[in-house]
């Protein structure tokens, strides 16, 4: 099951000493870390509208038609999945 969800622009996240980018610690709200990835690479307007409003853009998706509308950077944090208690009867069974 999926449970991916898009972050906010105040939600606070925290990543380990050696994969933090762009921000010197490692606690930042999204909008810290989007904002200091836009100032070190697209220092622009471009860069601000590819992040706060969304750049106009057409889309195609395979076998479908163009469609209109805006694209736009976002996060997204994909939680550890718990295992499943089948998970591990599963498994017992394949080595049986």
């Amino acid at each position: 099951m999926d449970k991916r969800q898009l972050l906010n622009p105040e939600d606070v996240v925290s990543v380990t000493d050696s994969d933090k980018i762009c921000i010197n610690h490692k606690t930042f709200t999204v909008q810290e870390l989007l904002g200091a990835f836009f100032t070190k690479w697209f220092n622009s307007d471009i860069g601000k509208r590819w992040l706060f409003e969304g750049t106009e853009c057409q889309y195609l998706a395979p076998g479908k038609l163009w469609k209109k509308g805006k694209i736009k950077i976002s996060l997204e944090f994909i939680p550890d999945e718990a295992e499943s208690p089948l998970d591990e009867i599963r498994r017992e069974m394949a080595e049986n």
